[in-house]
């Protein structure tokens, strides 16, 4: 799943991607090389009360006074990107865009319709 997140990590000004479920929990995070400082702050992180707040919203952008968040809903959770002021969030919204029918297909289950999407033959 890692793998995915590449453009939007390429993008300047992004340091971070995050993936949380619907239940708060860090799923999978990835930094760029000169924050990966930052991957482990995000793991002691109580994301449950940040998720229960954002119910009901499809797209948000926290501002803060050094940085900013860029937040998705997912039909399996919440895609939130870690970025500077400067960088460009209409590059960030598109890479997001595409992500989106991606990150949707992932289950966080394993159950039969995984089994029935294998190719058989």
């Amino acid at each position: 799943m890692a793998d995915m997140f590449k453009d939007v990590l390429g993008i300047e000004g992004v340091h971070g991607i995050l993936f949380l479920t619907e239940e708060g929990e860090l799923s999978v995070s990835q930094f760029t090389k000169d924050y990966q400082s930052d991957e482990e702050k995000t793991k002691n992180v109580n994301w449950s009360s940040m998720v229960k707040e954002l119910t009901g919203v499809t797209e948000a952008e926290i501002m803060f006074d050094e940085g900013r968040f860029y937040i998705r809903k997912t039909n399996n959770g919440y895609l939130m990107v870690i970025l500077d002021d400067h960088a460009p969030m209409s590059m960030v919204r598109l890479n997001c865009e595409v992500l989106l029918p991606v990150l949707d297909k992932q289950k966080t289950g394993k159950g039969i319709s995984q089994l029935l999407r294998k190719k058989i033959f």
